[in-house]
């Protein structure tokens, strides 16, 4: 059972709207899975084949989502059609309700363990999308270090008051290991079009290979390599078998930045994980202590490894 609202939970004032655009009754539904707010999300289909992606949420049910979800509607609305993102098709309030409407993204979401196929299309597709966003071309985006900087500090408030259950290894390197995140977020600074939201469940791969990256609530501008990084800090490789380190080497050199900088990113987005994990349940989004859970023991493993090698060296 989904925790994400539905076609049915929508008032008749947006269906009807929602039909206009789609330029017919909703003949199909299909639910998308993945993310962890309240916010529907949803491809509704008419009899002519036209599609339309809807996310639909109230302040009642997550106030975070609804703000979001605005801010994707205005990230959205000065992207160039160039980018591989579906184009937004409308943005308007209804009541209590916000509604983003886009066009139906190609393609479907990487599985997950993700293949080695999967991972070399998508970062050489951000390697095209780098190109071609930097400079920045939507102006005005607030920049990477401050929409992730903040959330990058959790060292710090981790020594202000430790939790009991704190990883060794972390306690015994935390003074290091907070000022190598302060230089990771010094690393993510840049003029480059970035999503800075940037995992599988935000990514779609067509059977042609081309992808398309939704969900651009955290649209920023920050370096070539911030939305690499993150993507890369997501995937699970407890075998070594997609060689996700070696894949953050390659990064480094192809845009010519040092490799202790893609471990002091990656330190930093250890510290979001490792202090938000301890946060309590947000019955809103009830998957999401899992995930950060998950994250942070994943995570752990790749900083330890590329610290001893980068760092500790």
């Amino acid at each position: 059972m989904t925790h994400r609202l539905t076609w049915a939970d929508l008032p008749t004032s947006v269906h009807r709207r929602l039909e206009l655009l789609l330029g017919g009754p909703v003949t199909r539904l299909r639910s998308c899975s993945g993310g962890f707010s309240r916010s529907s999300a949803e491809i509704i289909e008419a009899a002519s084949g036209r599609a339309l992606f809807v996310k639909a949420v109230r302040k009642q049910d997550n106030p975070g989502a609804m703000q979001l979800n605005r801010s994707e509607a205005a990230a959205l609305a000065r992207i160039p059609s160039a980018a591989p993102v579906p184009a937004l098709v409308d943005a308007f309030p209804n009541g209590d309700w916000f509604v983003l409407v886009t066009e139906v993204g190609r393609g479907a979401m990487p599985e997950e363990p993700w293949t080695a196929g999967d991972l070399s299309a998508v970062l050489a597709a951000l390697d095209e999308l780098q190109a071609s966003a930097t400079p920045c071309p939507v102006p005005d985006l607030p920049g990477v270090t401050d929409t992730l900087g903040e959330d990058m500090l959790g060292f710090d408030r981790i020594a202000a008051d430790p939790p009991a259950d704190l990883d060794p290894w972390i306690a015994a390197h935390l003074d290091a290991l907070r000022a190598a995140a302060r230089r990771g977020i010094d690393a993510l600074d840049g003029d480059t079009l970035c999503h800075s939201d940037l995992r599988a469940d935000n990514i779609l791969l067509a059977d042609d290979g081309r992808v398309s990256l939704v969900d651009w609530a955290w649209a920023s501008r920050g370096s070539r390599t911030a939305d690499a990084l993150q993507l890369l800090s997501s995937i699970e490789d407890p075998d070594g078998a997609l060689e996700v380190d070696r894949h953050v080497d390659e990064l480094l050199v192809r845009h010519g930045r040092p490799l202790g900088e893609g471990t002091d990113v990656l330190a930093g987005i250890l510290a979001f994980f490792a202090d938000a994990a301890r946060h309590p349940h947000v019955p809103a989004m009830p998957l999401l202590g899992e995930h950060r859970r998950r994250r942070r023991d994943a995570l752990l493993t790749l900083v330890r490894r590329r610290w001893e090698r980068t760092i500790a060296a």
